[in-house]
């Protein structure tokens, strides 16, 4: 069965950005979090095609993710994806929704702090680096310590997800493809940005402070959508992060972990089409 998008490429700064495409009508850009295999495919592929029902689709390879060669350190720190980012929005040539998973969410403000004019409404997806600086004792990931294998992502699938059926053959074979071809680059990001969860709050400052706390200056309405037994932040952390915005929506899906989208696509997808085409 054919794949429900199309594949795309775009030039930005010299770079071939790779992204999906789906859909018509207003743009909605899916942007994924920053382990070492995540990419447009594997982090949005599920809701992909009950999305582009309503909107233009756009899943984008993150610079250094997917099949968008990440070119050395300048593309390292989280402002120079973010900066790159904008880039590509910009050649998109419209405004959009922005929705970003784990990372992503810490990407999306960024973009919206920054490119005001290039974002309309925000979807926040169970993300730690963008409503909390990282907690000093939180076991930050471990995938770049050693060469992945197939059968070693085929357990970390397992695992990964509540819903252990969904690490496929199919799946796995995909997630080692796109941790391999970026796992050199990857590796070469985590020892330059650092190892620890000070480390890592320093890629995560804008302007100084934890991008989340310039929640309050987000204008636009955010939708936050969480999973009970998310990785990372918890629905309470939702809870306290949403307090500091203007204009939200929080959704909370049980039986999910970091991936929502990915365990529940149907009812994700419908809370999201909901939240982007309601009257504000």
């Amino acid at each position: 069965m054919p794949a429900p998008w199309q594949d795309r490429y775009l030039d930005v700064d010299g770079v071939r950005a790779h992204y999906l495409e789906a859909g018509q009508g207003e743009t909605i850009v899916l942007i994924h979090g920053a382990l070492v295999w995540c990419c447009g495919e594997l982090t949005y592929g599920a809701v992909i095609e009950p999305l582009s029902r309503h909107f233009r689709v756009v899943a984008v390879d993150v610079i250094g993710f997917g099949l968008t060669p990440g070119r050395g350190p300048q593309d390292f720190p989280a402002n120079a994806q973010g900066d790159f980012l904008i880039r590509f929005l910009r050649a998109l040539g419209t405004p959009a929704h922005l929705a970003g998973n784990s990372h992503g969410g810490w990407l999306i403000q960024y973009i919206a702090h920054e490119a005001p004019d290039v974002a309309r409404r925000l979807v926040i997806i169970n993300s730690l680096n963008g409503t909390s600086p990282v907690p000093a004792d939180y076991p930050l990931p471990r995938d770049t310590e050693r060469y992945p294998t197939l059968d070693s992502k085929r357990q970390y699938l397992r695992d990964f997800y509540l819903n252990s059926q969904l690490a496929t053959e199919t799946r796995v074979q995909r997630t080692l493809e796109m941790a391999t071809a970026n796992f050199e680059f990857a590796k070469a990001r985590r020892a330059a940005l650092g190892r620890t969860s000070a480390d890592w709050n320093r890629n995560l400052l804008y302007k100084g402070r934890h991008i989340s706390e310039y929640a309050d200056r987000l204008a636009m309405p955010i939708l936050l959508t969480w999973s009970r037994e998310n990785t990372g932040a918890s629905p309470a952390d939702a809870t306290a992060f949403a307090q500091r915005l203007r204009d939200f929506e929080l959704h909370v899906l049980a039986n999910a972990k970091h991936h929502v989208q990915t365990e529940h696509p149907k009812r994700w997808a419908e809370v999201v089409t909901s939240f982007l085409q309601s009257p504000r």
